[in-house]
């Protein structure tokens, strides 16, 4: 299955069209690279009122696509060997806690 990017917005939201024509939205995580490969992570946009009930992103469902294609024509596909889709998992873990943990010290040092 491939899902083409169709838009991209201001507030880091990216909506995708699946094979079957329906528009789906999430919030662009990160897009990584793993062993010369692009990944991007995703993960469902919430309404307002789900979003202020989560805590601290505990059970926040995360989205790992393989990133193909050119610039012109990128498209993402799903990740089918459930062993690659751990290490890529494990690697934006590692990248993920990485960047938050940046924040949290640039956030102490203001």
């Amino acid at each position: 299955m491939k899902e083409e990017f169709s838009d991209y917005e201001d507030d880091n939201i990216v909506e995708l069209v699946d094979e079957e024509g329906n528009t789906l939205r999430y919030e662009h995580l990160m897009t990584f690279e793993y062993k010369g490969e692009w990944y991007v992570a995703l993960a469902p946009e919430l309404p307002a009122e789900e979003a202020e009930d989560e805590d601290d992103d505990e059970g926040e469902e995360i989205a790992i696509y393989h990133l193909v294609g050119g610039e012109d024509d990128e498209q993402l596909e799903v990740i089918e060997d459930d062993d690659l889709l751990d290490e890529v998992f494990a690697e934006f873990c590692n990248l993920y806690e990485d960047s938050e943990d940046a924040d949290e010290a640039k956030k102490l040092d203001e």
